[in-house]
This record gives C-alpha cells, structure tokens and sequence, in this order.
C-alpha cells in the first residue's frame, strides 16, 4: 500500500486535537477503543526511542483506555500535579497520512506542535504521532497512539494533553 491521505483519518486526528485544546474529555475519551494504548517512549539515544513499553523506560504509557479515564478523571479532580491549574493548550496537526492497513485496522502517521501556557510558563513541543485505528459500528476509532517528542530532555509537567 502507498502511503495516502484519507479524509475520514485526518478528520479523526484533528478532531482528536480539537477536543483536548477544548477540554472535552469525555468526547476525547469516545474516541479510543476499550483496549487502546497510549504510549510516549523516551529516547534511547540521539537516533533511537525505546521500543518496548513493558520493559522499558517510557514517558508516558498507559495500556489501555482505563489508563486514559484514569489520567482524565485525575485532570478532573484536580488529582493531578501536572493540571493544576489546567494548562491551555493550542494543538496545530498537520501532514496527516494513511501508511499502512492490515487486519489490525488502519496505521496512520502524523506532524504535531503543541503550544501550553499556564501559571508556570509557556512551553512550544513538537514530534509525530502513530496511530493504528479500529473501525468499529461507532466510527473510526484510535486503538493505539504513540506519541514521539523530538525533545529528548524534558522541562516541566507532561500530561496526556500536553502532546
């Protein structure tokens, strides 16, 4: 398969973007299948990030969708020392493309900068996004997104909405 673009995908993944910058964490929540995992390795070394989020280390990793209603219900409460006060964040994501498809769904990739500012300051991110999307009888749906920084030192909090 040549790589793609593929409206139905980029939608998804703006509208994905759109509801974390609004705070609509149930919508965001809906768009994840039960079993999806949200995974931001670390890098291993200038040209390498780990490849195993089991057995090493990560920056972010949560195995399925309860890890995700976990994060947000913490965001919530104020739970959260990374989310209080919230951050406001603006997510630009661009070059949107289909790279693959299999029996496992849809493998997607895409070009991400999330601006943050809050109470501690402003802080300008970037990386890629890979996504392996389910259909299921609700729509398109993110079974698994890996969430590459390019910063490979981190300054301040990190929480699923900042990247």
């Amino acid at each position: 398969m040549s790589v793609r673009i593929d409206p139905h995908v980029t939608a998804l993944v703006l509208d994905e973007a759109r509801l974390i910058d609004q705070k609509q964490w149930a919508e965001w929540l809906s768009l994840y299948t039960e079993d999806a995992v949200f995974w931001m390795p670390s890098w291993k070394n200038e040209a390498q990030t780990t490849d195993d989020p089991v057995y090493q280390l990560n920056l972010i990793y949560l195995p399925n969708r309860q890890g995700l209603e976990d994060r947000i219900y913490r965001i919530e409460t104020g739970d959260s020392f990374a989310s209080v006060p919230l951050d406001r964040t603006t997510h630009v994501v661009g070059g949107v493309l289909v790279t693959g498809q299999g029996n496992e769904g849809i493998e997607a990739f895409a070009s991400w900068i999330v601006h943050t500012y809050g109470y501690r300051g402003t802080t300008t991110r970037s990386g890629s996004y890979e996504y392996l999307l389910r259909e299921t009888p609700g729509g398109l749906r993110i079974a698994r997104k890996k969430v590459v920084m390019i910063d490979d030192r981190l300054e301040g909090a990190v929480d699923v909405y900042h990247v």
